[in-house]
């Protein structure tokens, strides 16, 4: 029986996944430790990144072949939008961050080059090598949420609410989802078509790293 091509994407990029368990942003934030200055650039880097990645997933829907894919990417869509809607009233206001604030924010450079990435795949890619594309925002995420949860902080309240967030079902659902289509378009694709979805899925666990390492070191446009 072949093994589920999300198991092969997982075991090609254990190294970049093992970088993310042991990087200081978390470790610090699971022990309530992180410099708050850190974990409100992540929010704010978070909350520009978002919207791109709502429109990424809208290209998903342009190219699936069935209705449910179709639904499955515009409630996926959705759900990116409904999360940056709230960052204001939940995250970004107890970070005492106005809604104009939020929306001002510009892109720090790894943000942009992230988004940039998955910008070329969605217009270029197959729906497969998308999937592949994506799948480390929502999978990473929901890794560290379930990881952090058991003996999470209870100060400050902010740290363990995030990690609540992505320990939850309800964060889940959509990480599951993502897993199955990258098995089911992982088990139709070409050889060809299995490498890019491959190092699409290498390169973005390489940015989810870089996302994190940029908040820890407040990194700016140099010029």
């Amino acid at each position: 029986m072949a093994t589920k091509f999300s198991l092969q994407l997982r075991k090609r990029s254990a190294s970049i996944w093992r970088a993310i368990e042991d990087h200081p942003f978390l470790r610090e934030l699971h022990a309530g430790t992180l410099p708050m200055e850190r974990f409100s650039y992540f929010i704010l880097q978070d909350y520009v990144y978002l919207l791109d990645f709502a429109q990424v997933l809208c290209h998903g829907g342009a190219k699936s072949p069935d209705l449910e894919t179709l639904e499955l990417f515009c409630r996926h869509a959705l759900g990116a939008v409904e999360v940056e809607r709230s960052f204001h009233a939940s995250f970004g206001k107890s970070l005492g961050f106005s809604r104009q604030e939020l929306d001002n924010v510009s892109k720090g450079p790894v943000t942009r080059a992230y988004i940039d990435h998955l910008q070329a795949v969605a217009r270029g890619g197959t729906l497969g090598e998308l999937v592949a594309a994506v799948l480390p925002c929502y999978w990473i995420y929901g890794e560290v949420g379930r990881r952090l949860y058991k003996s999470r902080p209870a100060t400050p309240k902010i740290y363990r609410e995030w990690i609540e967030t992505y320990a939850s079902d309800q964060f889940w659902q959509p990480v599951r989802e993502q897993i199955n289509l990258v098995n089911r378009f992982g088990a139709e694709a070409s050889r060809a078509e299995k490498t890019r979805m491959m190092q699409n899925f290498i390169l973005s666990s390489r940015y989810e790293f870089n996302f994190w390492q940029q908040a820890y070191g407040l990194e700016q446009w140099p010029v």
